[in-house]
């Protein structure tokens, strides 16, 4: 099993990539409101507003959608996200990361 990790700086891309998920067979996702690190500095620490620019994007919140899924399913949802958000080298386009599950309880067998 694995867990993936998505952070997107662009919101209107959350339900295409949940649409996504269905088609791939991945049955349960959360999505979660987030803050990033220049976003804070930026807005709530005063002698770093002015380093504002060197994060990009930094004004808008983030969602990150987590999903535990297999193996195969991880690496097409990986895909799946770069074709939704583009190039992932690109700044903004978003983060991704697939991480190994050692213990997972807690979800219906037919998820898993």
């Amino acid at each position: 099993m694995r867990l993936v990790v998505c952070i997107l700086k662009d919101y209107r891309r959350v339900e295409e990539i949940l649409l996504g998920f269905v088609e791939l067979g991945v049955t349960g996702a959360t999505v979660v409101d987030a803050r990033g690190m220049g976003q804070i500095l930026g807005s709530e620490v005063p002698i770093f507003a002015s380093l504002r620019g060197l994060f990009p994007g930094s004004a808008v919140d983030s969602q990150i959608i987590l999903s535990a899924t297999t193996e195969p399913k991880a690496r097409a949802v990986v895909a799946l996200i770069e074709r939704v958000c583009g190039p992932l080298d690109q700044p903004g386009a978003g983060i991704v990361m697939t991480l190994p599950l050692d213990d997972l309880r807690g979800l219906k067998p037919e998820i898993q």
